[in-house]
């Protein structure tokens, strides 16, 4: 049942990927979705606006558009996928281990098996950048949430 469940997680991202331009994220109804757009009309720095355009393409399925664990896929996890506009959390969690688990996946880092890992996927760079735009989600909310 596991496996039945990363597999439609992996076929969901991989659909989102092939359904949207390369390079240009999108919202759920395909909208191409600009920086300032996306991230509530702040400025981001050019890693934050790389690490988005990661974010959605591989992130988003899972983790939702605004970072809340609350992506199209997320009912079909259990756990469910971590919030990332949880800024207690967010604060607790250094940038390498952030980049260790998105580079080992879940299973990895002693977390959900169900996370996939993206070393393989993700140059060092992009996985870098991804970390940097995670840390914009809980900029975006107040402290404890």
């Amino acid at each position: 049942m596991m496996r039945l469940m990363l597999f439609i997680s992996c076929l969901a991202a991989l659909v989102d990927v092939s359904c949207n331009k390369i390079g240009t994220p999108a919202t759920s109804n395909g909208q191409a979705v600009t920086p300032a757009e996306h991230a509530g009309r702040s400025t981001l720095s050019y890693e934050e606006q790389q690490g988005m355009y990661v974010y959605i393409q591989h992130c988003a399925v899972c983790h939702g558009s605004e970072g809340k664990g609350d992506g199209f896929n997320a009912y079909n996890l259990e756990p469910k996928p971590r919030d990332f506009t949880d800024s207690t959390y967010m604060r607790a969690l250094s940038d390498s281990r952030l980049f260790e688990t998105i580079s080992e996946g879940g299973r990895g880092v002693n977390r959900s098996p169900l996370m996939p890992t993206w070393g393989a996927t993700l140059s060092k760079d992009e996985i870098l950048n991804a970390v940097s735009y995670l840390r914009t989600f809980a900029r975006r909310t107040k402290p404890g949430k």
